[in-house]
């Protein structure tokens, strides 16, 4: 009976494409493993890290906390509102102090000081200053995400294709291996020779364990920067590597890379800075004047008014503080910006020709590795391989080739990731560009 429903069905076409459909869910139905992957260019990861890193945040607080400062410093000094009640007789109902039975004196006081010396313009023009100077340390934080971010990706994609290549080296092993064994059995072999083998299998093994380590680190560092690190183990990279170009900035552009980058920037402003906080400090040797309006309620008195008004004016007396202190303090700090603008501009010109240098070795390093070294040690190998399936070679000498092919190959992977963070390094420090102005926070 069953048989021929089916027989019917398949006439039919029904079956057919139930099995089509079947075929069909279960071809596009991903593996847990890849559905788990979360591959991100280089591109991307940069856009992800600059929407979401976490120094940024924190830079962006810094921000609005310097623009909160220039509403304070612009602000003037509040008055002060003072109530006074004298000759109060506590023997009386507390409720008759303020009759006109009573000798009870009140008095009410207003003041207010009067700032003097421009100081109110000197601490704008400082807090003015610091804002400028901390949205500059804002654009060398991108600056730096950007760099560390590339960095980052690189290490994430050399560790990738370690793994890649020990795993093959760890196949060819047992590859190797099981020819040997076979020649262990029919007599060709000693027992020594076949124990270097299994050494060398074992170790290839276990470089893929640690080369399997180093990409779950190399994974946890790019989401800490991405601030992704619920999906720390499931990223990878997508896409090649960058072109390997080399254009040294010129030396008559390097003048204008150095006076234009963020870092630079943001010490000439604080050297201003400083300046206005001498200027500040200086001008606390100008006199504010407090001016103060007083109505003072007096008893019943026939002989004088029972209501008056007083005005008065104050002014600090400079006897025993001359604010020498504050004075050479500001003069001491305005010093340090100013060597610290000069060791910064120093320190960019030794790196831009340190990074340029770098640039041009990791670039031969990785050409002679790849053009001259690989090819060599593959040939040798290939011949080698040839010669110990004949009997012709030893197996040391054999493991020698193999070995000689293995370091090859891994010196230039690592010379390749090393000449991408090179000119990661070097873009990053000829970078001159800023961000938008970052919007001030409503009052």
């Amino acid at each position: 009976m069953l048989p021929t429903i089916f027989i019917a069905m398949w006439k039919s076409g029904i079956l057919w494409c139930v099995t089509l459909l079947i075929l069909s869910v279960g071809t596009a139905a991903p593996s847990n493993s890849l559905a788990r992957d979360l591959a991100i260019s280089l591109e991307e990861a940069e856009q992800r890290a600059l929407a979401h890193n976490r120094h940024l945040r924190f830079a962006q607080h810094n921000i609005a906390a310097a623009t909160a400062e220039t509403y304070n410093a612009a602000a003037y000094p509040n008055p002060t509102l003072s109530v006074g009640v004298s000759h109060l007789n506590l023997k009386t109902d507390p409720t008759a102090a303020f009759s006109s039975r009573t000798p009870t004196e009140s008095e009410i006081r207003i003041e207010q000081t009067f700032e003097r010396g421009g100081k109110r313009a000197l601490r704008m023009a400082q807090a003015d200053n610091e804002l400028t100077a901390t949205r500059l340390d804002f654009d060398d934080t991108l600056r730096q995400i950007r760099l560390n971010t590339h960095h980052a990706w690189f290490a994430l994609k050399l560790a990738e294709h370690n793994v890649e290549l020990h795993a093959i080296i760890a196949n060819q092993s047992e590859s190797i291996l099981t020819l040997a064994r076979r020649r262990f059995r029919a007599g060709d072999l000693s027992g020594a020779d076949l124990g270097r083998f299994e050494a060398d299998t074992a170790r290839a093994h276990a470089n893929v364990r640690s080369a399997e380590d180093k990409l779950s680190q190399a994974r946890t560092t790019l989401a800490i920067l991405l601030a992704d690190e619920e999906h720390a183990l499931q990223i990878s990279t997508r896409g090649d590597w960058p072109a390997a170009k080399i254009n040294p900035p010129e030396p008559t552009a390097l003048d204008t890379i150095i006076t234009q980058r963020p870092d630079t920037l943001a010490a000439e402003v604080r050297v201003e800075a400083a300046r206005r906080a001498v200027e500040l400090a200086q001008a606390k040797r100008t006199r504010d004047v407090t001016v103060s309006l007083l109505y003072e309620r007096l008893p019943a008195d026939e002989t004088q008014p029972r209501n008056a008004l007083g005005l008065g004016v104050s002014v600090p007396l400079f006897l025993g503080n001359h604010f020498k202190g504050d004075i050479r303090r500001a003069y001491a700090e305005l010093a340090l910006a100013e060597e610290q603008l000069n060791a910064i501009r120093a320190r960019i010109q030794a790196e831009i020709n340190q990074f340029s240098d770098a640039l041009r070795r990791a670039n031969d390093r990785w050409r002679t590795l790849q053009e001259q070294a690989l090819p060599a040690a593959r040939r040798t190998a290939n011949a080698a391989e040839l010669a110990f399936s004949k009997g012709a070679i030893s197996a040391l000498e054999f493991l020698d080739a193999q070995r000689l092919l293995r370091t090859a190959e891994l010196d230039t992977l690592q010379a390749r990731g090393d000449l991408a963070r090179a000119r990661a390094t070097l873009d990053a420090a000829l970078e001159i560009n800023l961000s938008p102005t970052q919007e001030e926070p409503a009052s």
